[in-house]
């Protein structure tokens, strides 16, 4: 058996709690929460399917790497409601620094490492890949929940309209208008 493959198994492993995670976005057709492995499937595929909104010369597989492991801190941090607090949020990031490093250190290096820099690069968002998947992250909500026929949320959060999601999210979504 090659010397990493037990850990990168186990790191795997690890990683199909993400299913389990309950997210505050309702699916599209208001039956049930979806979970943070069905957010980071879905935001992979609005990567492909929206690419031509990024940036030129915008890596879309780094962007996929991106969309795929930012959220699998959850594993340990939970979701947290993007309306949440500023306090909140900041426990949040703080929670979710732990968990990375508790997560990335099921696997060897140098995947560590890089696994390391991909939350890293997504948190800061300075890099044009950052930048379009945390425009995705941001949009899918609002596809999910108003977009084509969406149940929305009025039942569940009444002072969620349309127009104050847009709001929260519009810091990320400013640089790609199209979407």
């Amino acid at each position: 058996m090659p010397p990493h493959l037990p850990a990168q198994l186990e790191f795997l492993l690890m990683c199909d709690r993400l299913k389990a995670v309950r997210r505050s976005t309702f699916l599209h057709d208001g039956s049930r929460p979806e979970n943070s492995a069905e957010h980071s499937w879905h935001l992979a595929l609005m990567a492909l399917t929206l690419a031509e909104y990024a940036a030129p010369g915008t890596k879309l597989p780094r962007v996929v790497e991106l969309l795929l492991t930012h959220d699998l801190v959850e594993i340990h941090a939970g979701d947290l409601h993007f309306a949440a607090s500023p306090e909140a949020h900041a426990r949040q990031l703080r929670a979710e620094t732990e968990a990375a490093e508790q997560l990335f250190a099921l696997l060897p290096e140098p995947q560590r490492a890089t696994f390391h820099a991909l939350h890293a690069e997504f948190e800061a968002a300075q890099t044009p890949e950052a930048q379009f998947a945390r425009a995705l992250d941001a949009l899918q909500p609002l596809l999910l929940t108003w977009a084509g026929g969406g149940l929305g949320c009025a039942m569940r959060e009444p002072d969620l309209t349309a127009a104050r999601l847009r709001a929260l999210k519009e810091p990320r979504l400013r640089a790609f208008p199209a979407l």
